[in-house]
């Protein structure tokens, strides 16, 4: 059996990985993270039906009021363990180069790895058909980069917006373009044309946010390889040609309406842990991140598909 050392947390790593922003990855910038302790549990959702409602407020002279009740509902979570490791052997240690930190390489590399396949679970939540009350498509009639006065992507945003705050009562705050969706509306003649006269720079996501009048725009650039392991690499972009806007609400709560909250461990749920294997006289590193994304709210968002042909 292997002589295996103390299995050892690593704080100053540990946060090394939690500090760590990979290129073109937006995930950890759209959900709201709710802290929590168990791994599996309830969360109180907004009861729209019961919320919006307006109810018999006049009272008679004399009468008692009218009584109304707080209605809540609860759907379930349950965190999944992400994990990776690698060892650093001490061959490794004595041959690498002046200026070049193996153990933080090694951390960033591995956190690389599982942020990226929290982007793809991400991609596949928002994008989906059928995760939201409302979607659309624009097939291949109306695409945005056709690049027609008909195919406005500001008018289409418009309509998503106002979507969300009839069926959720909130106003989409954050919205999110796949990079091609994107490239599309930045050229768009509908857009070049409002801002033609107000700027001489090119149209920035920034613009773009303040034309779709939300706080948030977030365009995802993240790109990852298909291909099983020992293959050719198939490069492609994460997030297919869709857009989205919701309303993500920045503070949590009971009675609050959101489209996107991402349950996360209070303790224990990013961490790097390093233990020593002296049968391959090396030190294992590995990084884990426990988490669920959910949708409390699927009145609060909006899918637009098939918004580049």
């Amino acid at each position: 059996m292997p002589v295996q050392g103390p299995i050892h947390v690593d704080r100053p790593l540990t946060n090394i990985s939690i500090a760590y922003k990979s290129e073109g990855l937006i995930s950890d910038e759209l959900f709201t993270v709710v802290p929590v302790v168990n791994e599996t549990d309830v969360y109180f959702v907004f009861d729209k039906a019961h919320a919006l409602r307006n109810p018999q407020t006049l009272r008679a002279n004399g009468a008692e009021a009218n009584e109304d009740q707080l209605v809540l509902s609860t759907a379930t979570y349950r965190l999944e363990e992400h994990a990776l490791k690698d060892i650093i052997t001490q061959r490794d240690r004595d041959n690498q180069d002046p200026g070049l930190n193996l153990e933080v390489s090694t951390v960033e590399d591995l956190t690389d790895k599982i942020l990226r396949q929290k982007e793809v679970d991400a991609a596949t939540l928002l994008f989906t058909n059928g995760n939201w009350a409302n979607e659309t498509s624009l097939g291949a009639a109306a695409p945005w980069n056709a690049n027609t006065t008909a195919t406005n992507p500001i008018l289409i945003g418009d309509s998503a917006a106002t979507a969300v705050l009839t069926n959720a009562g909130r106003k989409a705050n954050v919205g999110v373009l796949d990079f091609r969706s994107f490239q599309a509306c930045k050229e768009h003649v509908s857009v070049v044309d409002r801002v033609k006269y107000t700027s001489s720079d090119s149209v920035t996501p920034k613009l773009l946010q303040a034309l779709f009048g939300v706080e948030k725009l977030l365009v995802a650039e993240g790109a990852n390889n298909t291909a099983n392991e020992g293959l050719a690499a198939t490069m492609a972009l994460i997030w297919t040609d869709s857009a989205w806007f919701g309303y993500v609400n920045p503070s949590p709560g009971m009675r609050k309406p959101s489209a996107l909250y991402c349950m996360k461990k209070t303790a224990g749920g990013t961490q790097t842990k390093r233990w020593r294997d002296e049968a391959r006289n090396g030190e294992w590193f590995e990084v884990t991140n426990m988490y669920d994304q959910v949708t409390p709210s699927t009145d609060a968002g909006y899918l637009i598909v098939d918004t580049v042909q």
